[in-house]
């Protein structure tokens, strides 16, 4: 069955500095006209980072939307035509002062695919060297370390809510376990 639906108008409503907001109008593969309202959003890059000692370093940053602290992995958007690998590497560095001797690529996750085309790009960094942080000035983020199994306790209880983080929860699962074979 053919579900594609055929875009028929579109209109720009909003264009910011991190998203463009779109209301179109489509129809669907059973006849009927639809709207949908979307937003366009530049690719962007997360990064699991485990420390010689197998800890996780995670952050404590304030989200604005949400109105309080969440617990999250480094990311952040791509600059222009950068490769989401670079921006994972400059991201962990700029966030963590870590720079990533390997970067381990998970997958691509869409947060918010309802309206959203956001694309997440997922890494773990087995190995991390020493760098430089820098981060925006706008940008204030407590760094931790957590231990694989405290971080699985963190995603079981509802204390992490972070989307990207949780869906590295999964990878790094699996990823453990096939080193440890």
């Amino acid at each position: 069955m053919d579900l594609t639906e055929k875009k028929l108008t579109s209109k720009l409503i909003y264009k910011g500095a991190l998203v463009t907001l779109y209301k179109d109008t489509v129809l669907c593969p059973n006849g009927d006209e639809a709207p949908r309202e979307y937003i366009r959003h530049v690719k962007a890059a997360a990064i699991l980072p485990l420390t010689k000692d197998g800890k996780i370093l995670l952050e404590h940053q304030f989200r604005y939307p949400l109105g309080k602290v969440i617990i999250e992995v480094p990311a952040g958007k791509s600059d222009g035509d950068e490769k989401p690998e670079e921006t994972a590497k400059r991201e962990l560095e700029e966030e963590t002062g870590k720079k990533a001797g390997k970067l381990v690529f998970c997958g691509q996750f869409a947060p918010t695919c309802a309206y959203s085309d956001e694309v997440i790009y997922l890494y773990i960094a087995p190995q991390l060297e020493p760098g430089k942080r820098h981060l925006d000035k706008d940008e204030l983020i407590d760094l931790f370390e957590a231990t694989p199994a405290e971080f699985f306790a963190m995603c079981d209880k509802g204390e992490i809510v972070d989307g990207k983080t949780l869906a590295l929860a999964y990878y790094l699962k699996r990823y453990l376990e096939n080193r440890e074979k």
